[in-house]
């Protein structure tokens, strides 16, 4: 007989521990089972062993709620914060419901039975790998929690780079760290610039003859007290869950101020950490060189140091930093893009983590497979249809038991309100307003390793209940005090849930790896596929990123890939004021920095997008590694008639009115194979003609660039006086038969770009990146092979919570 059980936890880490603690305190009625992938209870804490790892967030707030922190380090070490799990476990009396070397594998939800049926592998503690390998169990459940936390913990991520098989010393991942490694003595370099890396650094200063933390861009880093002075004040006189309140609620406030200082006054908290950089370290260090990142504080995670430690390495000459590119690794260590060389005995990849949404378990409903990734997140903790069942994923600018107690709690309410109604599932279900509006990803943090995996996470809605704003004030007030029963569907057995979809049909970004991301106010929708090199793909006048479908599927293979809607055309926002070639173009640096892209990119522009291309390279040619400029305005005065009537005003309003017969004649004088003027095409034309953004956009686009008499002079002659001594490679691809921009513009192309080679695509038309696909990633590829260096770098993370 399968066993059965009310609760089923997956994970046995700080929030698994806890959400069972919650459990038994408010739902003693409920039987409760966590079921753990690894050999020991503590997730996070039990796994990272490397030198000096403690939390990044004070113990007063990243401690139970309802167990106080007696210790009297505010920071405390991995130790420390495994023992404090561990006699929980203990004093909740816990031991007995949690199953070590259980990893689930999947949970179907049976509506007819109203419970979940879970499949996990146990695998031996002592032969994980023996013959016979793991064990299937089946476990059913009425309540599935996840508490697997967001990433992999059976691999970080390690960029490849170069040279690696050729370094004789050990190349060590923090998340892999070897009991038996000897430091003493030794050069170290840590490559990477986040949590773990300041915490390594100095932790390893102690023993090393010197540690080298190599980044390829600086992150914010803010030195604290590794006491807390209020807490050892009130220890002892009085009760300790009092004085561990006042605390925690001191907390809790200042860390709020802090992160709201950065969001509204980022130049104010970015003066703030220079000034206490520079008053710590010796005088002449670099801070600008070295801290100050091109993005604002908390985009990504700020790196807390206590007491300054890693400043105090630095000073003492046992540590340093270099802000630097990887060549590649050599025999001696490693060779730098400035073109120097660190030697090194042993080289620590702090680069990062690999996500691993809801611990890779495989979900389904009444026989339908649930994507995650097209669903809403409910109050940050559960997903639109799917019944039963929550996650914890705590903040990300916060500590993280914080978010996970709120959760904990609310799963409670939600159970104790079904018993008294005499309910047996819950499902979330968004209303249409929210599903059709604007959505982002469920972790909205600017770093690579979200980046990396974006396009497998939940999203969010606008507004609440579909979307927590990382504010614990307001998250308390939504999960403690909030109703349950909004927007959401209570049913007993044998009810079939509407699954809904989470964006209507024609509205909705389905193209795998699209997401929404917001630079300054402005947000855009783009796509993100692949792995590698990045390269930036730019779409034309009146388009969109479906544009680069094609390519997409074609460049993945070796690069990571982005497209996006250019501001104000198809799902983007418009920014403020008429929309310009320079706004268009201004707003890539910041879109780069928000997708974790900090170093220099390919740039492909079509049309239009080969104008910004240009444009951003003039005004930031740090940024751009090389350009690909397919059918590109910029280089003569000819364009079709229609772009030039709609610098007309009157005209081009009548123009603009959306119908399918102009989208079919617009998309028809694109191409010249006409098998291209799909029926999917034409109506995703006349779909964005619809959008008054879109339309408006197009028209102040060719009103900035163009007049009845062709494309406008000034522009173009400023541009291409700038860009040749940029020594940019350039790449100008045409199509013979291009009605748009016709193909003598290439003739002004090389006369202007003497040093940039050229491409001529036979029957093709204003877009061969469509209509002869194959040929041109293969052109393109051949192209970035020769003039870009391949050098991958690797990430600076955040460090895990």
């Amino acid at each position: 007989m399968t066993e059965h059980v009310d609760v089923l936890i997956v994970g046995a880490g700080l929030s698994g521990v806890g959400a069972a603690s919650h459990l038994k305190r408010e739902c003693p009625e409920k039987s409760v089972l966590i079921l753990e992938s690894r050999g020991a209870v503590g997730g996070t804490w039990d796994l990272f062993r490397y030198p000096g790892i403690r939390s990044d967030s004070d113990m007063y707030t990243l401690g139970y709620s309802f167990r106080p922190w007696t210790d009297a380090k505010a920071i405390a070490d991995g130790d420390s914060i495994r023992d404090y799990i561990h006699a929980t476990v203990a004093d909740e009396g816990l031991g007995q419901h949690i199953r070590l070397n259980h990893r689930v594998r999947s949970a179907e939800w049976s509506s007819a039975r109203a419970c979940w049926t879970v499949i996990a592998e146990r695998s031996s503690p002592d032969q994980p790998g023996d013959d016979a390998g793991p064990q299937t169990v089946t476990l059913t459940c009425s309540f599935l929690f996840v508490c697997s936390g967001y990433y992999r913990y059976d691999e970080g991520y390690t960029p490849a780079i170069p040279g690696s098989d050729t370094f004789p010393g050990p190349i060590i991942h923090p998340q892999h760290w070897p009991d038996d490694l000897d430091y003493e003595g030794k050069r170290v370099v840590v490559i990477g610039s986040g949590a773990t890396a300041v915490t390594l650094v100095p932790a390893m200063a102690a023993k090393a003859s010197h540690v080298t933390m190599l980044q390829r861009s600086p992150t914010f880093i803010a030195p604290v007290p590794s006491r807390d002075h209020l807490a050892d004040r009130l220890r002892g006189r009085l009760p300790g869950q009092l004085a561990y309140n006042l605390v925690r609620a001191k907390n809790i406030a200042y860390s709020m101020f802090t992160y709201q200082l950065s969001r509204r006054r980022p130049e104010t908290m970015k003066a703030l950490l220079r000034k206490s950089a520079v008053a710590k370290l010796p005088a002449g260090f670099p801070v600008d060189t070295h801290l100050a990142p091109s993005y604002n504080p908390w985009d990504q995670r700020l790196c807390a140091i206590p007491d300054g430690d890693l400043y105090r390495a630095i000073s003492s000459g046992t540590a340093d930093i270099v802000t630097d590119g990887i060549t590649r690794i050599t025999p001696t260590g490693l060779s730098l893009a400035s073109g120097r060389e660190l030697d090194a005995d042993i080289i620590v990849t702090a680069t990062g983590l690999n996500l691993l949404v809801i611990g890779g378990i495989s979900l389904s409903v009444d026989g339908v497979p649930v994507e995650v990734a097209k669903t809403l997140a409910y109050k940050g903790m559960m997903l639109s249809g799917v019944p039963n069942f929550a996650l914890t994923i705590g903040y990300t600018n916060a500590s993280w038991t914080l978010k996970a107690d709120l959760v904990a709690r609310y799963v409670c309410r939600v159970l104790k309100h079904m018993d008294r109604r005499g309910f047996d599932m819950m499902t979330p279900q968004p209303p249409a307003a929210v599903a059709a509006g604007k959505v982002v990803p469920l972790i909205d943090l600017q770093a690579g390793y979200v980046h990396r995996s974006i396009r497998d996470l939940p999203h969010q809605g606008a507004a609440s209940p579909w979307r927590l704003h990382q504010n614990y004030v307001r998250d308390f007030g939504l999960l403690r005090l909030g109703r349950v029963t909004d927007d959401v569907r209570f049913q007993r057995a044998g009810e079939r849930p509407a699954v809904p979809e989470p964006f209507p049909e024609g509205e909705k970004p389905n193209l795998p790896g699209s997401a929404w991301v917001t630079v300054g106010a402005t947000r855009l929708r783009y796509r993100v596929t692949g792995q590698g090199e990045p390269v930036l793909l730019l779409h034309g006048i009146g388009q969109s990123l479906e544009d680069w479908n094609e390519q997409h599927d074609l460049l993945s293979a070796r690069h990571t890939v982005y497209s996006l809607d250019l501001p104000g055309f198809a799902y983007s926002d418009r920014l403020p004021g008429s929309a310009t070639l320079a706004k268009l173009a201004g707003i890539l640096p910041g879109f780069l920095d928000a997708v974790g892209v900090t170093s220099a990119i390919p740039v492909l522009g079509n049309s239009l997008g080969g104008a910004v291309a240009m444009a951003f390279a003039v005004a930031h040619p740090d940024r751009v590694a090389a350009l690909v400029l397919a059918g590109s305005a910029g280089f003569g005065e000819e364009v079709t008639l229609a772009l030039r009537l709609l610098a007309i005003r009157p005209v081009g309003a009548l123009m603009m009115r959306p119908n399918l017969q102009n989208s079919s004649r617009t998309v028809r004088a694109i191409f010249y194979d006409k098998s291209a003027v799909t029926r999917a095409r034409v109506h995703h034309a006349y779909a964005l003609a619809r959008r008054p953004a879109h339309t408006r956009t197009m028209l102040e686009i060719a009103r900035d660039l163009g007049t009845f008499r062709g494309v406008r002079p000034e522009w173009r002659a400023s541009l291409l006086a700038a860009l040749p001594a940029l020594n940019i490679p350039t790449l100008v691809l045409w199509g013979d038969h291009d009605h748009i921009l016709p193909s003598s513009h290439l003739e002004a192309a090389v006369l202007a770009l003497p040093a940039a080679e050229t491409h001529v695509f036979p029957k093709a038309g204003h877009m061969p990146q469509i209509e002869q696909p194959d040929q041109f990633a293969a052109v393109v590829e051949d192209f970035l092979d020769r003039v870009v260096p391949h050098a991958p770098q690797p990430q600076e993370e955040p460090a895990h919570q």
